[in-house]
């Protein structure tokens, strides 16, 4: 625990080290409705790029009244990253309000490897082998000769590195959406270097709540600069999905976890309230969802990579009310909605990282089969009915040889905040997933 000063008396520190412990009392530990942030996420995302890919127009402008709609649904992928900065970010952010045992770096950075990397390179090996330097295998709507320059040798490295949003070439198109793992890798890198800092200059504060207070007001600051930052630069991807300029997509789910110990008792036991904050969440992120839909509409900031200055806002508000819902629900009532929670959902959920990893060469064969020139409804039809399907069962596959055998390596990485009292709150007190026998799937919180 953190110190107590000369001037405090021993009860006093006393007093205010058991307050922090009871901060801990039930804390959220495997998030219920996880999978179904990433299974509505990813199938958002399969969607948005299946209308991109079937219109030869630049700005999807061809859909007409439904042109904002369609080019926006890519908003989903906010979930992802605001699920992540609660994840990655809760362990180190409880052991720092809390004060108490930091979670191991050694084991977060084997962990993080062992979830993001095997599927990975395997995806990347994949698109080499089938696409070439050039990245392409026949013509698309939006590449009519199916021709593109090759790329160089040090283009394709960066794929292994997690850089190729930073150094371009044709050869990254069929992974293009792995930019935002570029980012991902970022923010963990970040993670456990802010925690280190965080702890050095908040070592004289000697209350949670202060502490919090001190957090949550570095996080809004930080939020507001990466947005400020996004608005002034230029609007390339290499600018854009740069770590500063990034950021804030994840620091919505790192303030839900600065804030969650201190609404445990607020909401702890009292669904009611629960649900009407679930509710006024909702409300929220529907109206930030129609607003970055209706902001700024130039063709340039359709992808949300591009969103800029209140788009760029919007979408974190848009996502942190969602998991601030969610969140909300669980404390107060210990559950999730059905619809939520459920096998299909825990399903797709699971398998969503392969299913964005692949979905876009199999997009890309499918209009290779059926022929750009096909027209757009039937390209579209044919992505949705045979390019789905498709990409679950190679993410199925993906998950059984690939990923679960990865993910029964990993290591316990954050020791429980709650070892005492709030180890009977009958949920996993940290998201280090349990260990499982080999064979056996567990229901996996990605932040393990």
């Amino acid at each position: 625990m953190w110190q107590a000063t000369p001037r405090m008396s021993d009860d006093a520190a006393t007093h205010g080290a058991l307050e922090d412990r009871a901060l801990g009392d039930g804390l959220v530990g495997n998030l219920i409705g996880g999978n179904a942030i990433r299974a509505i996420a990813a199938t958002l995302i399969f969607a948005g790029h299946v209308v991109v890919n079937a219109d030869p127009g630049a700005s999807v402008e061809n859909y007409g009244w439904a042109q904002k709609i369609v080019g926006h649904l890519d908003l989903s992928l906010m979930l992802f990253f605001v699920l992540s900065g609660y994840l990655i970010g809760r362990p180190f952010v409880r052991s720092f309000v809390l004060g108490t045992a930091r979670p191991s770096v050694r084991r977060y950075a084997r962990n993080r490897a062992l979830r993001i990397v095997p599927i990975f390179y395997v995806a990347v090996a994949i698109v080499l082998l089938r696409f070439g330097l050039d990245g392409a295998i026949g013509p698309t709507p939006d590449n009519p000769t199916g021709t593109a320059p090759a790329s160089a040798w040090w283009q394709v490295l960066s794929m292994f590195t997690f850089t190729q949003s930073y150094t371009g070439g044709s050869v990254v198109i069929p992974l293009g959406q792995a930019w935002s793992l570029d980012a991902e890798v970022a923010f963990y890198l970040a993670i456990p270097i802010a925690a280190a800092i965080a702890y050095h200059l908040g070592s004289h504060i000697r209350t949670a709540l202060k502490r919090a207070q001190a957090a949550f007001a570095f996080i809004a600051g930080l939020t507001l600069v990466s947005i400020w930052l996004r608005q002034h630069g230029d609007d390339t991807i290499a600018t854009q999905a740069s770590p500063p300029l990034v950021v804030y997509a994840f620091l919505p789910g790192v303030a839900l976890a600065v804030v969650e110990p201190f609404a445990i008792s607020h909401l702890r036991g009292r669904p009611a309230r629960a649900r009407r904050i679930a509710w006024a969440a909702a409300a929220t992120a529907a109206l930030a969802g129609l607003l970055y839909i209706a902001f700024d509409y130039p063709g340039h900031t359709t992808a949300i990579h591009n969103a800029l200055g209140r788009q760029a806002l919007m979408t974190a508000v848009f996502a942190g009310a969602v998991l601030a819902g969610l969140l909300a629900l669980q404390i107060g009532t210990g559950r999730a909605p059905r619809w939520i929670d459920n096998r299909v959902m825990h399903y797709i959920g699971e398998r969503s990282y392969a299913i964005y990893l692949l979905h876009i060469w199999v997009l890309f064969e499918v209009i290779n089969i059926v022929g750009a020139g096909a027209g757009t409804p039937e390209l579209i039809a044919a992505m949705v009915l045979v390019g789905f399907p498709v990409t679950l069962a190679l993410a199925s596959l993906s998950w059984r040889f690939v990923e679960r055998p990865a993910l029964e390596r990993r290591l316990p990485w954050a020791r429980s905040e709650a070892a005492g009292p709030g180890a009977h709150s009958g949920l996993r007190p940290d998201s280090e997933p349990a260990l499982v026998p080999a064979g056996v799937a567990p229901r996996q919180d990605p932040a393990g």
